[in-house]
């Protein structure tokens, strides 16, 4: 069951507000004292008071599935995990294309969040994504040369089939029979079966002539149709081709190098070569993280700062290891632009609005820190004038006190004649 309306009562207090306003001071607010539940309950009350995505940076990829679980509890439209390769980015071969669609997933959302500020995809969409610290390296294609390659068809557009069909074979979509996995289309008549790979389903596209009457989903096991929809978005089904073109278009110096021979005719005939993705730098001076990606006004949760970093610092040497073999072994310096130190890439993140959390409380003075960790109170079996006292010392010191009781009824009543509390 959705913990939406705990959210939002979260969400309203006045406690709440302070804290988003501590989360603007020069050094990072730090809430520690809080297990993964309260954390997940914390942050997505703060976004929502901002009225902000978030963003969730996390140590390993097993702990951003524990998150992604409860940001989905929270009540998200939509909480996303956004996957991340744990080899080196200058390996002669690409991360496999589950890493890739999962990416492709989350940034074909994020390139459809409209610019007005409001953080929200398509429908008005609440955005929560969950990332290890790996998705603030730099390991994407710039957002603008992502978003020119993508092809949104809306009911009612005007397309020539021909065209479009080219256009799914130069995004790298197959063409097939019939519809199995993600990367393939098909054509039978004036239907154009095509399975997104940032999508969960495969779409169904109904032309009359050339205008697109009808979009539904549909079952690729039974092919039988779905719920329709009123856009379907098509990314490139990799990294590689994007890569490939700007590769073409440069043509940089130690490229026959770093290509076999029979790779290099491929690339330069128009195809992409395996293993596109070390060449990243050599397309682009500054490829893009995750970051760049993000709306302004995302919020950025770091968790377990100190994890992340540890976590992160062990991925950095054996990539930077591996660049120099292969810089070596080519007999050509590849640019170093694909890794960077932990430490740096977690101070990208204070270009964004956001704060650092932490299960165990730390000792540490840290000068914007908020203890979020729970305290014993004394028990007081059917004694309710201690309970009324204990209750009058935490509204004197302005705490909002929840009762939980077996008997409400009861406990309001008795808890009234001592002048606790009021209807």
């Amino acid at each position: 069951m959705p913990l939406t309306a705990l959210v939002r009562q979260l969400q309203q207090a006045p406690l709440t507000g302070e804290v988003l306003q501590r989360s603007q001071r020069p050094e990072r607010l730090r809430l520690s004292g809080a297990g993964r539940g309260a954390r997940a309950l914390v942050s997505s009350a703060l976004a929502a008071a901002a009225e902000a995505p978030l963003l969730v940076v996390v140590p390993t990829l097993e702990e951003a599935g524990r998150w992604a679980a409860l940001l989905e509890l929270m009540g998200w439209s939509s909480a996303q995990l956004y996957p991340t390769s744990e080899g080196s980015p200058y390996e002669p071969f690409d991360p496999t294309s589950e890493i890739t669609w999962g990416q492709l997933q989350v940034l074909s959302e994020l390139l459809d969040v409209p610019g007005d500020g409001s953080g929200k995809g398509a429908g008005g969409q609440r955005l929560a994504i969950v990332a290890t610290e790996r998705a603030l390296q730099p390991h994407l294609p710039p957002p603008a040369a992502l978003k020119a390659q993508c092809l949104s068809l809306r009911k009612g557009d005007t397309v020539d089939l021909e065209q479009l069909g080219e256009t799914l074979t130069r995004l790298g979509y197959e063409r097939v029979t019939a519809i199995e996995q993600e990367g393939s289309w098909s054509r039978r008549g004036d239907i154009v079966d095509v399975f997104p790979v940032s999508a969960e389903l495969p779409v169904r596209l109904e032309f009359f002539g050339e205008e697109l009457e009808k979009l539904r989903e549909f079952d690729p096991a039974s092919q039988r149709s779905l719920d329709p929809i009123e856009v379907v978005r098509l990314t490139p089904s990799g990294y590689g081709p994007l890569i490939a073109a700007a590769l073409r278009e440069e043509m940089p110096d130690g490229l026959d190098q770093l290509l076999s021979p029979e790779a290099l005719e491929q690339l330069l005939e128009g195809g992409t070569p395996e293993g596109m993705r070390r060449l990243m730098g050599l397309a682009w001076n500054e490829p893009a993280s995750l970051l760049s990606y993000l709306p302004a006004n995302t919020l950025i949760a770091v968790d377990e700062r100190r994890h992340c970093l540890a976590h992160g610092q062990q991925w950095f040497d054996h990539a930077s290891d591996h660049h120099s073999e292969v810089s070596a072994e080519q007999g050509v310096e590849l640019p170093a632009v694909l890794h960077r130190a932990p430490d740096q890439a977690l101070a990208t993140t204070e270009a964004f609005a956001g704060f650092d959390l932490a299960e165990l409380h730390e000792s540490d003075s840290h000068a914007n820190s908020f203890d979020l960790a729970s305290r014993p109170v004394p028990a007081y079996p059917n004694q309710f004038g201690k309970l009324a006292e204990l209750i009058k010392g935490f509204q004197r010191d302005k705490a909002k006190v929840w009762l939980l009781s077996a008997q409400p009824t009861r406990a309001v009543a008795l808890l009234e004649e001592h002048d606790c509390i009021s209807r």
